[in-house]
């Protein structure tokens, strides 16, 4: 598997597929963001014999901070670590320019899918900060994450 920067038209087709196979998590708003974001901000996909497995959308939040808008994997291929790749990727080239990498994901602990989503981030270190309810852009509640990137510095004490 070889992870690189979205480059064409049938790529991003390809991505927007994989998201519309995953209905529990992708509405159709969702979608249209998505649809959106894969041409205007920057997307990584996870390809393997030409075929995508897998994408992760980053965006600039300020000068500290780098946002995953979508991260998305087929759903027969999820559980096999190119979901953990895809982030490992994106945070060896954060870490040069940022500190803190952002995560919003749905806050509504009664959804079941999002569980698998929130304990995803979890065990990779990303930390819950905020619960915000409702969320502006989305109409209902949102869990917002971050996770360092920087060494903590051990002279502040």
């Amino acid at each position: 598997m070889k992870i690189k920067p979205l480059e064409t038209e049938s790529e991003r087709l390809a991505c927007l597929e994989i998201a519309k196979a995953l209905p529990e998590w992708f509405n159709e708003a969702g979608l249209k963001a998505m649809e959106h974001d894969l041409k205007s901000e920057t997307t990584f996909i996870a390809v393997e014999n030409g075929r995508v497995l897998g994408f992760i959308t980053v965006k600039h939040l300020n000068e500290k901070a780098l946002e995953i808008l979508w991260m998305v994997v087929r759903r027969e291929l999820r559980g096999k670590g190119i979901g953990t790749e895809m982030l490992r990727f994106v945070e060896r080239l954060a870490k040069a320019n940022f500190e803190v990498l952002v995560v919003k994901t749905s806050g509504d602990l009664s959804y079941k899918p999002y569980d698998e989503t929130r304990r995803f981030y979890e065990r990779r270190g990303f930390v819950r900060v905020a619960l915000i309810d409702p969320y502006p852009e989305w109409g209902e509640e949102a869990l917002i994450y971050v996770k360092c990137l920087k060494a903590k510095n051990k002279d502040y004490l």
